[in-house]
């Protein structure tokens, strides 16, 4: 329908500043909210409420081109003036005025002849009985709606005198309208007094039927509930019980939130499609993963798509937010180290607006670091002439090796992938981890070492797995005992040799050109 309008925070913010509410939910519009404007009245309704009551809720059907004056200016309320009803022509008197009053009384007084020759007819027959038609009584087919229900807790209670099924149970019904923002919808219902029942339709007429969450055999209290759904239209949400008869108090619950997916690490990558079951914020479609991050270990999140360029954000369990933006090809590739362990959020989204499309998400996690009681002897040596040491790794391993280094020892380390982006990571003898950033297919680490020990270099696969070459070229740090000495100078110089007896002293020769001293 070309009257929906998809609000814009941008060329729509004057209406959206005026808090203008969808008639039938009372919540107020949102930005990538679709509204419709009626033609007849002028109230703007979400394109839900529109399509559910088959149009606006004052029952008319046509609609009006999205005008964001006459929607500001109506409010709540119309935003159009109603059309006025035509005034009756006047009619004109006849001419002769004696000709009415006489056709009334003819037909009067034919009337009266009909009815009295009906009557008779009718009383000749004295044995035809005249029955009474019966009064029809109107039965219920369903229960009246409760309430509209909005995101919250509701407290209701069943009685004898709500509507009863067949079978003798009483239900309450409830309407929720959702909109199309992609959101998660879940449906709660718990009671202590009876076995609670709870039945989802949903906008498409499908009916989705609870199944039991918890019962607590102490308290009696039963909890049912209905999940994974989403909007938008129309929602019903039958309350009852189970058992005929059964009255009593109970509570209802409605959840609408972000839809987030877990996701483990170590494991194979998610494929996801972008713009399904995404939630829009300002245009853009996003998806939200959840995961248990480990603090002072590497973590390496890899997002692929050949359908648009992928944007990846995180949010760790202090609410700090960082982000990485994609690069040509398609791959984003995000190495962070938490500060400490909780639970982390990765939203993956485009960096343009309104694009959907398959994508891939994989998240790898190094391997917890060697403690102290693990002797260094158990590492492999990397050597240090720069020779490539192969190992195959699989999605989410990691490899750690060791090597010995001296304050001011210079290294540098590479990893070379098939197939993968590698990372690398070296970890001091105090625990200092100095991760690389990756470079498509390598990884490459420069470095002087700034204190002596063992030091742990971890090689990992994210985003695939196949064969790592690591490299070492480490160059010692000079010593003092290399550095080469002039004659004279600290107290390693040869001593003069003894006086002769011919020469009253040793005097030693002044470092020059090698010309002879004029003064002897």
């Amino acid at each position: 329908m070309s009257e929906f309008h998809r609000l814009d925070a941008d060329a729509d913010a004057r209406f959206l500043r005026a808090r203008v509410a969808d008639p039938l939910t009372r919540v107020p519009f949102r930005p990538t909210n679709q509204v419709v404007m009626c033609g007849a009245c002028g109230l703007v309704s979400l394109r839900e409420t529109w399509e559910a009551l088959g149009g606006c809720p004052n029952g008319h059907r046509a609609a009006a081109p999205w005008n964001v004056a006459a929607a500001v200016a109506g409010g709540d309320g119309a935003a159009t003036a109603p059309p006025r009803a035509a005034r009756p022509a006047p009619v004109a008197e006849p001419r002769n005025r004696w000709l009415t009053p006489l056709l009334l009384a003819v037909g009067v007084a034919g009337l009266v002849v009909l009815g009295v020759v009906v009557f008779g007819l009718l009383t000749d027959r004295d044995d035809a009985p005249v029955a009474e038609a019966p009064t029809p009584t109107a039965e219920p087919t369903g229960p009246e709606a409760v309430s509209l229900a909005e995101p919250g807790l509701i407290e209701g209670t069943l009685s004898e005198t709500d509507f009863a099924t067949a079978d003798g149970r009483y239900q309450d019904l409830y309407t929720f309208a959702a909109d199309s923002s992609g959101r998660v919808l879940a449906f709660r219902m718990s009671s202590e007094d009876f076995y609670p029942d709870l039945v989802v339709e949903t906008p498409e007429g499908d009916r989705v039927e609870a199944e039991l969450v918890s019962e607590d055999p102490d308290t009696g209290t039963r909890i049912v509930a209905v999940t994974g759904l989403r909007g938008p239209g129309l929602y019903r949400i039958l309350v009852g019980s189970r058992v005929p008869a059964q009255t009593g108090a109970y509570a209802f619950r409605l959840v609408s939130e972000d839809p987030v997916r877990p996701l483990a690490p170590g494991g194979p990558a998610v494929r996801a499609e972008l713009g399904e079951f995404s939630e829009q914020v300002e245009g853009f479609f996003r998806d939200r993963y959840r995961f248990s991050g480990a603090g002072g270990r590497e973590h390496t999140v890899t997002v692929r798509s050949s359908a648009f360029a992928p944007v990846v954000q995180l949010q760790g369990p202090d609410g700090a937010v960082r982000g990485e933006t994609g690069r040509a090809g398609g791959v984003v590739t995000f190495v962070f180290t938490p500060a400490k362990s909780g639970t982390h959020t990765l939203v993956v989204s485009s960096q343009t607006a309104g694009q959907k499309g398959a994508y891939s998400v994989q998240l790898a996690v190094e391997a917890e670091r060697v403690t102290a009681e693990v002797p260094d002897a158990t590492l492999r040596a990397l050597p240090t002439d720069g020779r490539a040491v192969a190992d195959s790794l699989a999605a989410g391993e990691t490899l750690t090796y060791a090597i010995r280094g001296r304050v001011g020892d210079r290294v540098r380390l590479e990893v070379r992938a098939d197939g993968f982006t590698p990372s690398l990571t070296l970890v001091g003898p105090d625990g200092t981890r100095t991760p690389a950033a990756p470079d498509g297919d390598r990884a490459r680490l420069r470095l002087t070492l700034p204190s002596a020990g063992t030091y742990r270099v971890v090689v990992g696969a994210s985003g695939g797995s196949g064969l790592a070459r690591t490299t070492l070229e480490q160059q010692a740090a000079v010593a003092a005992d290399d550095i080469p000495r002039l004659p004279g100078a600290g107290g390693s110089e040869t001593p003069p040799p003894p006086p002769s007896d011919g020469d009253p002293g040793y005097r030693p020769q002044p470092i020059g050109d090698g010309a002879p001293d004029p003064g002897r």
